[in-house]
């Protein structure tokens, strides 16, 4: 049962990881798309304005995560409690933190296999954010001894 569990939520964390790598595949497919039917002369009004409406979409949805990362990040510099922050909130926070240093995120994906949000927060608070155990353990509203624990669990998802 917790194999199945594991294996779901690292299904689900990797699905959200790449929503945004997607929603740009499709509008870079999208005007693609419209710039064929344009200079073929194939191109409907209908179907360019439906174009237009998903690439629309796809930006709306690009941008809303990364405001909800926006702020959540926000929330991290200025070392309140992210204790209370729900999945999706998580989720964007990581997204953000992935178009805003990308150097740093490479790093990380190399150096560590299937991290959960959590481990991921907690390498922005240590590493990119240089807080001490303290600070972090009060933002997380957690123990220090579970900052050692979890310190340990990121050694051992090294490569």
């Amino acid at each position: 049962m917790l194999a199945l569990v594991v294996w779901w939520h690292r299904r689900r964390v990797r699905n959200i990881r790449f929503q945004l790598d997607e929603h740009a595949r499709q509008i870079a497919e999208n005007q693609t798309e419209i710039e064929r039917l344009q200079q073929s002369g194939e191109a409907s009004e209908q179907t360019i304005a439906e174009l237009n409406r998903q690439i629309e979409t796809s930006r709306r949805r690009i941008s809303n995560k990364l405001l909800i990362g926006t702020r959540a990040f926000v929330k991290l510099q200025q070392k309140e409690s992210v204790a209370d922050m729900k999945s999706e909130e998580r989720h964007c926070l990581i997204d953000y933190f992935a178009q805003l240093r990308p150097k740093r995120w490479q790093e990380w994906e190399r150096t560590y296999s299937s991290l959960t949000p959590a481990q991921y927060i907690f390498l922005i608070l240590q590493d990119d954010l240089h807080y001490d155990d303290d600070t972090i353990a009060q933002m997380l509203a957690v123990k220090p001894a579970s900052l050692r624990t979890l310190r340990s669990r990121l050694k051992g998802r090294e490569r």
